[in-house]
């Protein structure tokens, strides 16, 4: 009998290692018919339920994972195997925006196996996304102790440095992140925008390389291919940076940033009329072209280069506010020209004061817009007639509807020469 039983724990522990197998190989459905057959075979063992609720997780099928779970704990003794469950069903919580319950299941996971790595990592996930950044560091720095080959506990811990603005950690951290898992995408696409703006142009566009060439998710392909078009800009290759911008239109071709990066590369290369073309295609590709002032710089550049002045004139009045484009390239924590207006008379993003009060700028009473527009086109009168002003405050008007007063619009001129 004993040996009987030996023989079946053999048996056992064979199936188990062949779905851990076919569960890292991503078969999933082969997954499932060999644990149901297995099931059918051993019974509901402990071991099986576990792999059963990974399944679950692993198909996304997040509600059936928690079920699973629930259904299984209390007959789990061993604490490791419960903080697997515990741990399974803090992430399919996490993912389905049930965030509080999957801090408390990842909390439990944590009590039961201090050392189970999977469930320190997802605590630190729950915290990042709860902004709780310094218990998060706390937790990844814990997953690294415990493993440092893994690239996930370096990847959020670089994050929340370029969060914090410490940016020498941040890159640190985000390059070990990609050599360990080169297929991170979002970790690769920060990291080259940390390289370009520390001017390592070579070692950013290495970086890029295979995330352009081989990316999946256009979130982060296409940024990646719009810096490496900027980087060949910077290097007078206009021919590379259209290509690449073509590369991003082919990713996003509903979105305009890669026309705008297109038109960029082809006025660098002295076609202009070959830009306005590109520049159309943008603006039909916005709601509103107001909300993309490198609309307007980049078609006075185009215009001023095939010798239409007034034009190029024209549409650099049009222009207000700061370009979007570089933040699409870098993203809002590294944008390098948030500050940078593309015209020098019209600093003030009117479009961008409307989403700060109604959420969205096209939700404001009709009227409202120009309003402001004119009161903004006052100021530099205003100031040529005042030079000793510091700052000028705006009262914003205000609408029937408006829960309260949108506030003052205050403007700090700088006066240094």
């Amino acid at each position: 009998m004993a040996d009987q039983e030996s023989g079946k724990s053999q048996t056992l522990d064979d199936v188990v290692a062949e779905i851990d197998d076919l569960i890292a190989e991503d078969d999933l459905d082969e997954a499932q018919e060999r644990l149901e057959a297995a099931i059918e075979e051993h019974g509901p063992q402990p071991r099986l339920r576990i792999l059963e609720a990974e399944i679950a997780l692993e198909s996304d099928d997040y509600d059936a994972c928690v079920e699973l779970v629930n259904d299984s704990i209390e007959e789990v003794d061993d604490h490791e195997d419960r903080a697997r469950l515990l741990a399974f069903k803090g992430y399919a919580l996490y993912y389905a925006d049930k965030i509080d319950e999957a801090r408390q299941a990842f909390n439990q996971a944590v009590q039961a196996d201090g050392e189970l790595w999977t469930a320190i990592v997802g605590r630190a996930m729950v915290h990042d996304y709860l902004d709780f950044h310094r218990a998060a560091m706390i937790d990844l720095d814990r997953a690294i102790e415990l493993d440092d080959q893994e690239g996930q506990p370096f990847a959020i811990r670089g994050m929340i440095a370029l969060r914090w603005g410490q940016l020498e950690d941040a890159q640190r951290d985000l390059g070990y992140a990609v050599d360990s898992d080169p297929y991170d995408e979002e970790s690769r696409l920060n990291l080259a925008r940390l390289q370009a703006l520390n001017g390592d142009s070579a070692g950013a566009r290495e970086t890029l390389e295979l995330l352009v060439d081989e990316g999946e998710d256009p979130t982060f392909a296409a940024p990646g291919a719009l810096l490496r078009s900027q980087l060949a800009l910077g290097l007078g290759s206009a021919d590379a940076a259209a290509d690449d911008a073509r590369v991003a239109i082919d990713l996003l071709p509903d979105e305009p940033w890669g026309y705008l990066a297109l038109a960029a590369a082809q006025i660098t290369g002295g076609i202009g009329g070959e830009a306005v073309a590109s520049l159309k295609e943008a603006e039909d590709r916005m709601k509103n072209p107001r909300d993309y002032p490198d609309l307007f710089a980049l078609r006075a550049a185009a215009y001023d280069q095939i010798g239409k002045s007034d034009k190029a004139q024209e549409e650099q009045d049009k222009a207000e506010g700061a370009a979007r484009l570089p933040e699409f390239v870098y993203g809002s924590l590294l944008n390098p020209s948030r500050n940078v207006p593309v015209n020098p008379n019209k600093p003030v993003d009117v479009r961008a004061i409307m989403r700060q009060i109604f959420g969205d700028a096209d939700a404001a009473p009709p009227g409202y817009e120009n309003a402001i527009r004119q009161v903004l086109d006052q100021i530099p009168q205003y100031i040529e007639q005042n030079p000793e002003l510091g700052r000028i405050e705006v009262e914003l008007p205000q609408v029937e509807g408006m829960e309260r007063p949108p506030g003052n619009l205050v403007i700090q001129l700088n006066r240094e020469q």
